[in-house]
């Protein structure tokens, strides 16, 4: 409960499924979609939008219009250390700027070929620079996770007075939750600076990471809607704000029910395909046909589901398959039939799913078998002729 409590009420949710989410190899939005997004994003309640205008100049265009829309969500421009790109972001009408840099020994020998001082140099002057161009600055250190700690201390406390957030990313997803919480944990008790979250997914555990942050003090996370993103992508928002909401009792200032509107519009715009098994937003997470779960979810519904599927826009869905008992055929047909012609029924499901390899939805049961009539076999045929 200890950890529980140290995670603030407040924290601030910085969606970058316009600009990551989109660097995920073969994804293109359209900017009609990504001001349909954006709309959509800012309703829901993020309190920052990232865009990376530099990308090219119709992404320029689509930053200016979305900036000009008077959200409620910030926009801001994700922009490397180069002049041209930060006269760029300003000209775009973003709001703010998120710099970034490389700042682990790997990434200055081998990328960027400067030293730890150059590297530190340049951000200042950069970031001066944005200033005098009257944007808010926010800074991102770039595979901050396999850096030295002592030199990601002395960079976020030589620039802290400068930035109103330092994001340390873990670029390539690889430390564990306790190390994440090690990692933040120690930043915050030596730098006095806001501390954001950039989690990836390498290893599977970028939910699980983003939730260390915060509980190690982080006061705002980056994710994208679907966790979609460069390699096996980013934090998704929907499975970090519904644990925050469930597991920790962190109830954010957001639309809770937009989730799955939203979930499938990126499904949509970006042609990921969702997984089925996927937390939250998978088709899967809220539907069931295992006799012994069906049967507990309709004496009560938190016998296998942990919180109601209405909350985030999604409904319940009862599967018919090789694994169904009878109480769902009750559920669905009532007393309609008895005991021998459900069992009938149970036992050609049964076969049916062994043989299609496929549960079945309750509209394609009931137009299988909600006219069939024991007592009229002739008319109806029987059940191993409907098969």
């Amino acid at each position: 409960m200890d950890k529980i409590r140290k995670i603030k009420q407040g924290i601030k949710i910085y969606d970058t499924t316009l600009r990551d989410g989109e660097q995920m190899p073969g994804v293109v939005f359209s900017p009609e979609e990504k001001i349909n997004l954006a709309l959509k994003m800012s309703y829901f309640g993020v309190d920052i939008i990232g865009i990376m205008p530099a990308v090219s100049y119709k992404e320029k265009e689509v930053t200016k219009k979305i900036s000009n829309m008077g959200l409620e969500s910030e926009i801001t421009a994700a922009t490397m250390l180069r002049k041209d790109h930060i006269d760029i972001a300003a000209e775009s009408g973003a709001q703010r700027i998120i710099l970034f840099t490389s700042i682990s020994d790997i990434h200055l020998k081998n990328k960027l070929n400067i030293s730890r001082e150059e590297n530190l140099e340049k951000s200042l002057e950069l970031i001066d620079y944005a200033h005098k161009l009257g944007l808010n600055v926010d800074f991102a250190g770039e595979d901050a996770t396999r850096a030295d700690i002592n030199y990601v201390i002395n960079f976020i406390n030589t620039i802290s007075k400068k930035v109103d957030y330092f994001l340390p990313c873990d670029t390539l997803g690889i430390l564990t939750p306790f190390q994440t919480y090690k990692f933040i944990t120690k930043i915050k008790q030596n730098c006095n600076c806001n501390i954001g979250l950039h989690i990836h997914n390498d290893f599977g555990q970028a939910t699980a990471n983003t939730l260390a942050g915060l509980e190690a003090g982080a006061d705002l996370f980056s994710g994208t809607f679907n966790g979609i993103g460069e390699r096996t992508g980013n934090a998704p928002i929907e499975e970090v704000v519904i644990a925050l909401k469930v597991q920790y009792g962190i109830n954010l200032n957001l639309k809770y029910e937009m989730i799955n509107e939203i979930s499938k519009l990126v499904e949509e715009y970006s042609g990921v395909m969702l997984q089925k098994h996927k937390p939250i937003s998978g088709r899967n997470a809220f539907s069931h046909e295992s006799g012994i779960h069906v049967d507990g979810i309709l004496k009560y519904p938190k016998n296998y589901e942990n919180f109601n599927p209405a909350i985030i826009g999604r409904e319940r869905s009862i599967l018919f398959g090789k694994h169904s008992g009878k109480c769902g055929l009750r559920y669905l047909f009532g007393n309609k039939f008895p005991d021998k012609v459900l069992d009938s029924i149970l036992e050609n499901i049964k076969k049916r799913s062994q043989l299609e390899k496929r549960s079945f939805s309750k509209e394609e049961i009931t137009n299988l078998y909600g006219n069939y009539d024991e007592g009229n076999r002739k008319k109806l045929g029987s059940l191993d002729e409907i098969l």
